[in-house]
């Protein structure tokens, strides 16, 4: 009799066992599925974006004509649309990444102040955002590859010159980045990289992938622990087929240190604590004689205009012109083009340093 009353014991766990189990099982596939499908997910602008370029404010190009030409780049997620903003051969140039959820029409002003500014200007989509074919954004992962892509675009890129034949845009050894949360991230990487790369302006950066796909989860879901966050991590790895892991910026800082970059991370008010403290974290790793912290009130994670975004681009304009490059003084009697002497004004800065 008490053999059987033990059988009896056992046959009700596993009755009662086993379908608990099922049930925790489907529980945490779902969530994973789920999970990795809105952490990726990407809201597309639907703004007519081949289209912008030709409808600026009026108070746009009264102090230069703006030139301008459309670029595709051939990264890993396939050809990316860009946009050039040309200000003249042999000037330094700067990429603008946008973040989540937005597009390169977004940052459209803020590429229009630099290149006021007298910087040759590349904005392109992200993938997953705006004209780019790819369904689901990578955090990062692919992003990183994207814009190396984009660098070496930006670095080949030829106009015709005055001269005859044609002539490098961009200065190759004067490059600078500036980007959005994803864009932040990656240009940060990139430009730890890259030697052509001596300043980025990086706002509210994260360290790495993984921990931007938590703080997504936590703000889209209100779950932060190690049984959720784990199966997050799984369900990416497979989803980007093992490219999850794509580095750490604080794998970057001796990068930035020993060769002289210049970095300003943005850290803004309206952004949630999680996000706020990766940032400081970041700028932290990086160190003072690299890092310059500049808190802002309103990041461009969300859309500015205005007088909001006025004070934005003038923070990173200036960041650029003081630590990143010189660059040329634009006057209202400037000529539109002007490649040549541009060029030369800027050999003759360098030749008198």
């Amino acid at each position: 009799m008490p053999p059987r009353k033990k059988k009896t014991r056992v046959f009700l766990y596993l009755k009662f066992f086993i379908p608990a189990l099922v049930l925790a099982l489907v529980t945490a596939v779902s969530y994973t599925v789920y999970a990795v499908n809105a952490v990726t997910k990407s809201n597309r602008s639907l703004l007519a974006i081949k289209d912008f370029p030709k409808k600026l404010p009026d108070n746009w190009g009264k102090v230069v004509s703006l030139t301008w030409k459309e670029a595709q780049i051939s990264g890993a997620s396939g050809s990316l649309n860009g946009w050039v903003l040309i200000r003249g051969a042999g000037l330094p140039g700067i990429i603008v990444t946008h973040g989540l959820n937005s597009s390169r029409a977004d940052l459209m002003d803020l590429g229009y102040r630099l290149w006021e500014r007298g910087y040759n200007v590349m904005l392109y989509d992200l993938r997953a955002h705006g004209e780019s074919s790819a369904l689901v954004t990578t955090l990062g992962a692919s992003e990183k590859k994207d814009l190396l892509a984009a660098v070496q675009t930006f670095r080949d890129m030829k106009i015709p010159s005055p001269k005859g034949g044609e002539e490098i845009l961009v200065d190759p050894n004067k490059i600078g980045l500036y980007g959005v949360n994803v864009g932040a991230y990656v240009s940060l990487m990139v430009g730890g990289e890259q030697d052509a790369v001596k300043a980025v302006v990086a706002d509210m950066p994260y360290d790495s992938v993984r921990e931007f796909a938590h703080l997504r989860a936590r703000e889209l879901f209100g779950l932060d622990n190690v049984i959720t966050n784990g199966l997050l991590d799984l369900g990416l790895q497979i989803n980007q087929g093992g490219i999850y892991d794509t580095g750490t910026v604080r794998s970057q800082v001796a990068n930035y240190q020993s060769k002289g970059k210049s970095v300003a991370v943005l850290i803004a008010e309206n952004q949630s604590k999680g996000l706020q403290r990766a940032a400081e974290a970041v700028a932290a790793s990086l160190g003072p004689s690299v890092c310059e912290r500049i808190d802002i009130p309103k990041s461009r994670v969300i859309p500015l205009a205005g007088k909001d975004a006025d004070l934005y681009n003038e923070r990173v304009c200036a960041f650029f012109a003081q630590r990143g490059f010189p660059v040329l003084p634009l006057s209202a009697s400037a000529a539109p083009g002007s490649p040549a002497d541009a060029a030369k004004d800027a050999a003759a800065k360098d030749a008198d340093k």
